[in-house]
């Protein structure tokens, strides 16, 4: 027993000095002194350092790239997407083509509609309608240049009267009258004028006198909303038929 436990504590001491003698062997190969002598410091003067921080090539400084709206916005809309089918999956992690459609669902949503868009374009054919049924040189009147343009004002004075419509009667005196002062042209007949720019227009006193007169008349019933009776149209009938003597 006494033996057995001395040839254990020997083979112990002779692995332990082996170990040593193979780290100390270990640092000897790895490690070698340098045995320079007479060494000169390096120096660098000002102007070279200068220099150097001045040239691009030698700036090392950290800068922090900003991150455009619409890339925050694409992330903002990807977080939505992915919390989205968290929510609806949970933790189910889908695979394969699965995994395809999910990422690339919202593109295949606008691409939908970016065809939906394009097919009513196309449906609808706005270009196409405008070829097919050319309407060049068409004008489009409002209904009082209607009247005074094509209009037979006189057919149109004498049914307003068989109907008892005075207060029409008095519009369509009112028209027949601008519409002989544009034929003898007095007055330049512009739907956007008003009544009393073509007032201005008129150089005779008396046709001046004539003209505001009905002016008048027409202003008080037709945009004043004001019903008449036959005694009044009559009344107003006599101005109307004074002016029309001064242009014959």
């Amino acid at each position: 027993m006494r033996f057995f436990q001395l040839t254990i504590i020997f083979i112990f001491a002779f692995i332990s000095r082996l170990s040593f003698a193979q780290e100390d062997t270990l640092v000897k190969q790895n490690f070698e002194y340098d045995q320079t002598q007479n060494l000169t410091p390096v120096s660098f003067s000002k102007t070279q350092l200068e220099d150097y921080k001045k040239n691009s090539d030698f700036d090392y400084s950290e800068i922090s790239s900003q991150v455009s709206w619409w890339t925050q916005f694409k992330r903002w809309l990807a977080n939505i997407w992915s919390e989205f089918w968290q929510w609806l999956l949970g933790d189910f992690k889908a695979q394969g083509l699965l995994a395809f459609l999910i990422e690339n669902l919202p593109y295949i949503i606008l691409f939908v509609v970016l065809c939906f868009v394009v097919y009513l374009f196309i449906k609808l054919n706005p270009a196409g309608t405008y070829k097919n049924n050319p309407k060049s040189g068409e004008v489009f009147l409002s209904e009082e240049e209607k009247i005074i343009y094509t209009e037979d004002i006189n057919q149109l004075i004498e049914e307003a009267l068989q109907n008892q419509q005075y207060r029409l009667a008095i519009r369509y005196s009112y028209l027949l009258v601008l519409r002989e002062l544009k034929n003898k042209e007095i007055i330049d007949y512009q739907f956007q004028k008003t009544n009393h720019d073509y007032l201005a227009e008129i150089e005779s006193k008396s046709l001046h006198l004539q003209f505001e007169k009905i002016t008048k008349w027409y202003d008080f019933v037709w945009y004043g909303d004001f019903t008449i009776s036959k005694n009044d149209y009559n009344i107003a009938a006599k101005d109307f038929s004074a002016i029309k003597n001064q242009l014959n």
